[in-house]
């Protein structure tokens, strides 16, 4: 991809296999200037998406909270739209009804759904360690928690699985939850050399991230087998990879701050890290 006036592109692709980490940051910049490109097949994504940022600021703002949104039915319209725009209601991966969506959002208790809502990355401290005072839990936990009842089949998608969770936590969090797929940034995640593939903070193992042993790879391949190894741990050790790029881009780059990481993707309706290295990943 490198080298190529930005114009030829109609679409990107997942980065090249043994890549690592500190590459990522490297081209992250040129990625996503590709991926917003006007002339690019994924144009349409960045419209699509504004219009659900549009909403869901709004959503809270006259709610009065993200809970509170989600407590209507406006927010599950919302995610749902942005979900069939992102290719998730295609034969494999059929969206469940609206008001299916709608019964199993409200499930989710509102005092992690608004303690959550605060969490931006990049995290000060892993996630073990902030723990929400309202229900006693760590982020870790209220993360498994709520990627599991997201993964489950009848509750994104019929089938379930890790691309309905990862896509529809994102929805809820932008600016902490990454989006993973088995195309894109779901091989791009894979692609990474496992060597490099480490926590942010300066964390040595990946169970001082999450709390507990990874039990397995931290970036399996989304596709076959793999894909069944992308549970919550792998989607919490996606979450510090996110913020370990971006950790790396800030060192190569002077440490200019988090207004210059962000400044490198002015596309509308971008709110935070997910979203850039999402498009620097695809």
């Amino acid at each position: 991809m490198s080298g190529a006036p930005y114009g030829s592109f109609q679409k990107t692709v997942a980065i090249a296999h043994r890549t690592s980490l500190n590459e990522v940051a490297r081209i992250l910049g040129e990625r996503v200037a590709c991926y917003n490109d006007p002339n690019a097949d994924t144009a349409a994504y960045n419209r699509e998406y504004n219009c659900y940022i549009v909403d869901r600021t709004a959503g809270i703002a006259d709610a009065g909270s993200l809970a509170a949104w989600i407590n209507g039915s406006e927010a599950a319209r919302s995610m749902r739209r942005l979900l069939k725009s992102f290719g998730m209601d295609a034969r494999k991966s059929e969206l469940v009804k609206l008001s299916a969506l709608q019964e199993v959002l409200v499930t989710i208790n509102p005092a992690t759904i608004n303690w959550i809502s605060c969490m931006t990355l990049p995290l000060t401290m892993p996630p073990p360690a902030l723990v929400n005072p309202a229900t006693g839990a760590t982020l870790s936990g209220e993360i498994a928690a709520i990627y599991c009842t997201l993964s489950a089949p009848g509750a994104v998608t019929v089938s379930g699985g890790y691309v309905a969770a990862s896509k529809a936590m994102h929805c809820l969090f932008p600016e902490l939850a990454p989006m993973i797929d088995g195309k894109h940034s779901g091989i791009s995640y894979s692609n990474i050399v496992r060597e490099t593939y480490t926590p942010p903070l300066d964390i040595v193992e990946w169970s001082g991230w999450l709390g507990a042993p990874i039990g397995g790879v931290p970036n399996p391949s989304p596709r076959g087998g793999g894909r069944k190894s992308w549970g919550w741990k792998q989607f919490m050790a996606a979450i510090g990879i996110n913020q370990h790029i971006y950790e790396s881009w800030q060192a190569a780059n002077g440490h200019p701050g988090l207004a210059a990481f962000l400044a490198l993707d002015p596309s509308p309706g971008t709110t935070g890290i997910p979203r850039i290295i999402d498009k620097g990943l695809w």
